[in-house]
C-alpha cells in the first residue's frame, strides 16, 4: 500500500508538472506565435514600396533581387508575389498552392512538391500592392504573400521544455525519498494492520478483540480503527436481524412472480389482439391459419378462408376523417362477430380487411357464410355513414398448398370481387 501511495503521490506531482509546463509552454507559444506574426507584419512594411515600383516599372531583375534578399531572412521561408491578375510574378522558398499543398521553388522558377516537417505546419500572410503616382492615386499592381513556419517556434521552446523537465525530476526524487520514510511509518503499517483485522471479520468471529493500531498520536487511521470497531459491533445486531428480512424477501419473491405471470399473460393477450377492434390481429391469425392448415392435413378436412373489406373505406376516411373511419370499422367487427362459429376464427387482416377462418369447411360452405355475412352488412346501418356494401373474397386449401398461398388466392378472389363491381362473393377454385 505504501509504495503504491508514494508513486501515486510522485505520479500526481509530475502529471501536475506537467500540466504546468503545458501551461507555460502554450503562453511562451502564443508569445512566440505573436511575435513572429509581428515581424512578418514588419516585414510587409518593409518591402511592399519596393516590391510595387518593381511590379509598376515591370523590373523583374528589381523584382528577383527583393525576393533573394527576403529569402535570406531568418523566419521567412518562402515569398510569392502575383500581378493583379493574380499571375505569379515571382517566388522564392516554400509557398502553398491553390488547394494547400506545398510546394518548393527552384532558381528557375519550377515548382516541385515539398513535404512539411514535424510541427512544420506553415502559415502565410498576404499583403497587397498599390502605387501611388505623383497625383496621388491609387493603382493595385498586385500582391506579395509571405510563408513562414512554426518550426522555428518549436526551436525556440526546445530548451525551455529541457530545463522545465530536469528541475521536475531532481524534485520527484527528493520527494520521493522523503515521502518513503514518513508514509511507510505513519501509514504503512497502520494499514497493514487495519488490512489484517478487515480480512479476519467473519460471521462466526464477530465477538473477537477489537482493533488496537501501535503507531502512536491520533491520526485519521486511529479513527478509522475507531469507526471499524464500531462497524463490527452494529453487524452483529444486523446478522439477528438477517433472518427476518430473508423471510420477508421470500414472501415479495413470490408475490411478484405470480404478479409477474399475471402481467405476462396480459401482454401475451394484448400482442396477439388488434387494440381497435378487440379481433386477433395479424400475428395470431398467421398463427391459427398455420395450426388450422396442420390439423386438416393431419385429419383430413377441409379448410376455407374468407378475406373481406368495406366498399370504398378510403372514401369514409378521406369525407369524414379517420376517427369516424375507426369507428365504422368497430362497428364492421361487431357484424362479423355476429353467429360466428366456436371453431372458426376471425380477425383483422390489416387496415379495413378482415380474415375469417373456416375450419372443417367447403368451398361452397364458406361462400354460404360470406354471402350471409353480406347481406347482414348490406342491411345494417353504420355510425354516420349508414348501410354500406362489402367484398368477399373465399379460397379453400388445396393440397401441399402453403399459408401464403391460401391467403394470396383469398386475396386475388377479393380483388376479382372488386374488379366485378363489388358488393359480391368471389371465389377461388
Amino acid at each position: 500500500m505504501a509504495p503504491r501511495l508514494i508513486w501515486t503521490i510522485l505520479a500526481g506531482y509530475f502529471v501536475v508538472a506537467v500540466l504546468l509546463t503545458g501551461v507555460q509552454l502554450v503562453y511562451e507559444y502564443r508569445m512566440v506565435t505573436q511575435k513572429l506574426a509581428e515581424d512578418v507584419g514588419n516585414l510587409g512594411r518593409t518591402f511592399s514600396p519596393g516590391l510595387t515600383d518593381a511590379l509598376w516599372r515591370f523590373n523583374t531583375d528589381a523584382l528577383k533581387g527583393i525576393l533573394a534578399g527576403m529569402e535570406q531572412i531568418t523566419i521567412v521561408t518562402g515569398v510569392e508575389v502575383k500581378d493583379d491578375r493574380d499571375l505569379r510574378m515571382g517566388a522564392v522558398g516554400r509557398i502553398a498552392g491553390e488547394t494547400g499543398e506545398s510546394w518548393n521553388v527552384g532558381r528557375d522558377g519550377t515548382l516541385s512538391p515539398s513535404t512539411n516537417p514535424w510541427f512544420g505546419a506553415p502559415f502565410s500572410r498576404r499583403f497587397p500592392l498599390v502605387y501611388v503616382d505623383e497625383n496621388g492615386g491609387r493603382h493595385p499592381v498586385g500582391s506579395f504573400t509571405v510563408y513562414s513556419d512554426r518550426a522555428l517556434i518549436v526551436d525556440h521552446l526546445k530548451r525551455t521544455v529541457a530545463i522545465i523537465l530536469v528541475n521536475s525530476l531532481v524534485k520527484i526524487l527528493i520527494l520521493g525519498v522523503m515521502f518513503a520514510y514518513v508514509i511507510r511509518r505513519m501509514v504503512g503499517r497502520p494499514l497493514a494492520q487495519i488490512d489484517a483485522f478487515v480480512r479476519d471479520i467473519d460471521a462466526d468471529k464477530l465477538a473477537g478483540k477489537p482493533l488496537v493500531l501501535t503507531a502512536g498520536g491520533q491520526t485519521e487511521l486511529h479513527a478509522l480503527a475507531a469507526t471499524l470497531n464500531k462497524t463490527v459491533e452494529r453487524l452483529r445486531g444486523a446478522f439477528a436481524e438477517n433472518d427476518v428480512l430473508i423471510e420477508s424477501m421470500r414472501e415479495m419473491n413470490s408475490t411478484l412472480l405470480t404478479k409477474v405471470s399475471e402481467r405476462t399473460q396480459e401482454l401475451k393477450r394484448l400482442a396477439e389482439t388488434d387494440l381497435l377492434t378487440g379481433l386477433a390481429n395479424r400475428r395470431r391469425l398467421d398463427e391459427a391459419l398455420d395450426r388450422e392448415i396442420a390439423k386438416a392435413r393431419r385429419e383430413g378436412t377441409a379448410l376455407s378462408v374468407i378475406l373481406g373489406d368495406i366498399d370504398h373505406f378510403k372514401a369514409i376516411n378521406d369525407r369524414h376523417g379517420h376517427k369516424l373511419g375507426d369507428a365504422v370499422l368497430v362497428a364492421f367487427a361487431e357484424i362479423l362477430r355476429q353467429d360466428l362459429r366456436p371453431r372458426d376464427t376471425l380477425g383483422r387482416w390489416g387496415g379495413e380487411e378482415f380474415m375469417l377462418i373456416c375450419p372443417a369447411t367447403e368451398l361452397e360452405a364458406a361462400r354460404d357464410i360470406a354471402e350471409t355475412i353480406r347481406l347482414r352488412i348490406a342491411q345494417t346501418p353504420l355510425p354516420v355513414v349508414g348501410c354500406r356494401t362489402c367484398s368477399f373474397g373465399t379460397a379453400m386449401l388445396a393440397p401441399q398448398e402453403s399459408a401464403d398461398e391460401l391467403v394470396g388466392r383469398a386475396d386475388a378472389a377479393l380483388y376479382r370481387s372488386k374488379h366485378l363491381g363489388r358488393n359480391r362473393v368471389a371465389i377461388s377454385a
